[in-house]
């Protein structure tokens, strides 16, 4: 295996089987500009029959009305025990665009004194939800060959699933 930091344009040409894009990354590239400049990078990149594969949210499960402060609320605990909260926030709604923010809610340290404010970071992105069509036209008109797409990471049918789209294409 080979990892390589960078973007999609550092990968050298005809070097790799195999494509993954993990953690819904396929939904960071918002206009089809930026997503058709990466499935034509990974295009290049793949041997003839090398295969991407990749996970992305199907927009039919409307994930985005479930990331609210009451329903994506979580307490994940620091190697010191103490408990983050956490939640997502949606923020705007425009089209197959979602905008949100992750909160992250710290406790003060032990150490600190009681008037201490509790530090927040926050993470804020705009996802694309492309629907199961799209991303197949998106990736015949790049050269790909959908191979399979699936509902979920048990190869559940698609809208049997988690509500994702679980992606397999080859290059031709």
């Amino acid at each position: 295996m080979t990892w390589i930091e960078g973007t999609a344009t550092v990968l050298p040409d005809r070097s790799f089987d195999i494509a993954l894009m993990t953690s819904h990354v396929a939904q960071f590239f918002v206009t089809d500009e930026e997503w058709d400049a990466v499935l034509t990078d990974l295009h290049r990149a793949l041997v003839p029959s090398g295969r991407l594969v990749f996970d992305s949210r199907d927009p039919a499960d409307r994930r985005w009305e479930r990331w609210n402060p009451v329903d994506s609320r979580r307490h994940p605990r620091l190697p010191d025990g103490r408990t983050v909260e956490a939640w997502t926030e949606v923020t705007a709604i425009r089209d197959d665009l979602v905008t949100l923010t992750h909160h992250y809610l710290f406790p003060p340290p032990a150490d600190a004194p009681p008037a201490d404010t509790r530090p927040e970071l926050l993470s804020s992105a705009t996802l694309r939800f492309r629907t199961e069509a799209r991303l197949r036209a998106s990736l015949r008109a790049r050269g790909f060959v959908v191979e399979r797409v699936r509902g979920g990471c048990r190869n559940e049918p698609v809208g049997a699933g988690d509500g994702e789209f679980v992606v397999v294409a080859r290059a031709t």
